[in-house]
């Protein structure tokens, strides 16, 4: 795969990383404003709603990190990218 497509996809995951990541970030910060009580029996039980977004979630989110490994070090092992003159 060429430098240029490589580095495309590797800004494309990234900004898809931190949008996950601000995402989990607001969710852990909604959740820690819910009442323990609360947490137990709504949207945060391990059956709820907030608790299932948030596995898809973290998920998706190693997914993509996982990916940015990947072309990274895919990246890395194809040299430096051509120059131009």
């Amino acid at each position: 795969m060429a430098h240029d497509t490589i580095d495309t996809l590797l800004a494309d995951l990234t900004r898809e990383r931190d949008a996950l990541d601000a995402e989990l970030q607001a969710m852990i910060a909604e959740m820690e404003a819910t009442p323990v009580g609360q947490r137990r029996a709504g949207a945060w039980a391990a059956d709820g709603a907030s608790t299932a977004r948030y596995l898809e979630l973290s998920g998706r989110l190693a997914e993509v990190e996982q990916v940015i490994i990947d072309l990274s070090r895919q990246r890395a092992s194809s040299g430096p990218p051509p120059s131009v003159h």
